[in-house]
């Protein structure tokens, strides 16, 4: 569910799923956070020395304290994460299901992640983020796909030969320009599609709009939609893995949208028009991120 928490030190919506962690969230200052599964972490020892002043943070907990304590990527870098120590669980996890952090404003993009329970802050100049494995590891992977180009392919007309089908090589329909991007549902695959997709359509077809930048972040998110029983599982305890949400975070514009894995339809929050002055003693306020429908309308009295 999606909740609006008046009780914390800055308000914020949070995507909930399964358990009362954040997952996903926007606060009211425009800062959002996302977490991903990154299975190599190792955080900081909870028991070792630290300077005084120094916060412990439950690694599970981290995308609510983030959004319940910062406003800025600035003030992140600069003042928080000096005396910030994000640790992990006492004993292993059975799942292994470790985390790191997409970390957004309207000015900056960064990713930190916990590896060998050194802290590291990376900025993220690509605008994609998956799960496993760290992030300069999937930086350095896009090189492994540079024949990738987002000009129609003429890689065939200095070898041109006439057959009896005519001339040949040469591209018979669209597409051939990506060929070679990877389509499974593996992170490393989704990282590598993100990014150039993303690429070559703002260099094509630039947005010019909030509504053309919607647009185009929805298809690329659809393009990497995981349908539930097409990814297999590892054992039958573990599940099957979906697409269970999606989210677009405004965070110039103070807008938090969500849909479900059963609905194509978005709906928004709009952090400006909620109050968050602090109560003592309030919940949170919180709605189902599916409305259980489809979100088909049926619009054949229209046609009437």
């Amino acid at each position: 569910y999606v909740s609006v928490d008046v009780a914390a030190q800055s308000p914020f919506p949070k995507l909930n799923v399964t358990v009362n962690l954040a997952s996903d969230g926007i606060n009211e200052a425009g800062l959002t956070v996302s977490e991903h599964t990154l299975r190599q972490s190792v955080y900081a020892d909870a028991a070792a020395p630290a300077p005084a002043g120094t916060s412990r943070v439950c690694f599970a907990a981290f995308t609510a304290w983030l959004l319940g304590n910062v406003a800025t990527v600035r003030e992140l870098r600069e003042e928080v994460l000096p005396r910030l120590r994000v640790v992990g669980p006492v004993v292993p996890l059975p799942s292994g299901d470790l985390l790191h952090w997409t970390i957004d404003d309207e000015r900056e993009h960064v990713v930190l992640e916990y590896l060998d329970g050194e802290m590291r802050l990376h900025n993220n100049t690509v605008g994609a983020f998956t799960n496993d494995p760290d992030f300069t590891w999937h930086l350095r992977n896009l090189n492994n796909f540079a024949n990738l180009s987002p000009d129609w392919p003429k890689g065939g007309e200095r070898i041109t030969v006439q057959s009896e089908v005519g001339a040949l090589p040469h591209a018979v329909g669209h597409g051939f320009n990506l060929l070679g991007l990877p389509g499974d549902a593996s992170p490393p695959s989704r990282f590598v599609r993100l990014f150039f997709q993303r690429q070559y359509a703002v260099l094509r077809a630039p947005p010019a709009s909030l509504n053309e930048s919607l647009s185009l972040a929805i298809g690329l998110l659809s393009s990497v939609f995981i349908s539930q029983g097409t990814v297999a599982s590892a054992s039958p305890a573990a599940g099957l893995e979906l697409t269970q949400y999606s989210v677009l975070k405004l965070p110039a514009a103070r807008q938090f949208l969500f849909r479900d894995y059963a609905s194509p339809r978005w709906r928004r929050v709009r952090l400006g028009e909620l109050d968050f002055a602090p109560r003592a003693g309030a919940s949170a306020r919180s709605l189902p991120v599916g409305d259980g429908t489809l979100g088909v309308e049926d619009v054949t009295a229209k046609l009437g």
